[in-house]
């Protein structure tokens, strides 16, 4: 692929990452109700899809490690040992945010941004689906 081709890729990357960072931050504020009513009226248990950001990112680490790409194991093997290790890098105020905000920055290496997108894509286009707002295309 020639440079032109990279930079157009790229920019694509960074469009789908401002989406799915915008796409979050709406979701994010959006009630979950457990049991047996809607958390916006009478009953049961509300969460807000925020409140799973860490489970979010833990999985998607975890799909990482074990995703056969070794550059993306590597990145998310060194995320989730600078997470035990509580240093900046893995801190766990918003991480979701932080890498999609990276992603958008193309602050991170192109092969875990390729393998990151789409994953991040379908999680959140499923929750929208089910109890969000409408999606465009």
């Amino acid at each position: 692929m020639n440079s032109a081709g990279l930079a157009v890729e790229a920019n694509d990357f960074v469009r789908r990452a401002e989406h799915l960072l915008d796409l979050w931050r709406s979701l994010s504020m959006l009630h979950v109700a457990l049991g047996a009513g809607c958390g916006c009226g009478i009953g049961g248990i509300s969460l807000r899809l925020d409140d799973f950001e860490l489970d979010i990112v833990d999985y998607l680490g975890d799909t990482g490690v074990r995703s056969g790409v070794p550059e993306v194991a590597a990145f998310f093997t060194e995320l989730q040992q600078c997470a035990q290790e509580g240093s900046a890098m893995g801190t766990r105020a918003q991480p979701l945010r932080r890498l999609l905000d990276q992603a958008r920055r193309e602050r991170l290496p192109l092969a875990v941004t390729e393998w990151l997108l789409p994953k991040v894509e379908k999680m959140l286009r499923s929750y929208a689906e089910l109890h969000g707002p409408k999606l465009e295309g």
